[in-house]
């Protein structure tokens, strides 16, 4: 049932699709990695900027008025950075999403196709046997898309409401710092 050829290009597809997986994955890690660069960069420049402004502070007053200046760009700016890892997370399970999405799809149309080629050659009265299985295969792929949609309605919402909340909560934390200070 299963030639040479055939077995060549599965060959092939399962090797084009690992190599696809594998750049997913590298592309994401080298966004996340160039992130964590462009955070260390900005992080050093900033402490150097507030060694100077330190070493120039002459009284008491000084120092409270920087430690104010300094405090209220940090929470923002760690609330940036969690939502950017977090952009970049979403985007690669997204195209890795996408990927097994495609390979469950092929799977099912070639199931499908198996399965017509069988019922061609099947003996007289197995026909309703092959189309029971072949309903079954379709109403499985069928429910596999349904759940496969929901589950990442679900999860993107979540997370959007849980960084909302994160976001929500680091804007309260900021504004009793303020007034804590002041």
């Amino acid at each position: 049932m299963f030639n040479v050829n055939q077995y060549t290009e599965a060959q092939q597809a399962g090797l084009e699709k690992s190599l696809r997986l594998s750049q997913i994955v590298f592309n994401g890690v080298e966004r996340l990695v160039g992130l964590q660069l462009g955070i260390a960069r900005d992080v050093l420049a900033e402490q150097a900027q507030a060694a100077k402004a330190l070493a120039e502070v002459k009284d008491a007053q000084g120092l409270v008025a920087l430690q104010k200046q300094l405090a209220q760009p940090s929470v923002d700016k760690v609330l940036q950075a969690a939502r950017s890892v977090f952009d970049v997370a979403s985007a690669t399970q997204h195209e890795v999403n996408r990927l097994v999405e495609e390979q469950v799809l092929g799977f099912n149309k070639n199931l499908i196709s198996s399965l017509d080629k069988a019922a061609e050659v099947a003996p007289v009265g197995s026909g309703a046997a092959v189309a029971v299985f072949r309903n079954a295969v379709e109403t499985a792929a069928n429910t596999y898309d349904a759940v496969t949609r929901s589950t990442q309605k679900i999860a993107s919402e979540l997370t959007q409401a849980a960084v909302a909340g994160a976001e929500q909560a680091a804007k309260v934390a900021k504004q009793q710092s303020k007034a804590a200070v002041a």
